[in-house]
């Protein structure tokens, strides 16, 4: 294993996740009937979006490169 990657992308990962549940709890709280393909998509449009932000602000770590 890479330690080194893995040491560069675990914040990055982090920050994934706890943006996803921030956003998964604000879209149940506006659209209470949400269902879990909006989700999913929400899901999947969040983790293509995130990395291709971070390139684009000059902060994605060298894995990512």
């Amino acid at each position: 294993m890479d330690w080194d990657a893995i040491r560069q992308l675990l914040p990055h990962y982090l920050a994934l996740i706890v943006i996803l549940t921030v956003l998964l709890t604000a879209l149940q709280m506006v659209w209470p009937g949400a269902s879990i393909w909006v989700q999913i998509g929400v899901a999947v449009l969040l983790g293509l979006a995130y990395p291709t932000a971070v390139r684009y602000f000059g902060l994605a770590p060298d894995p990512w490169q």
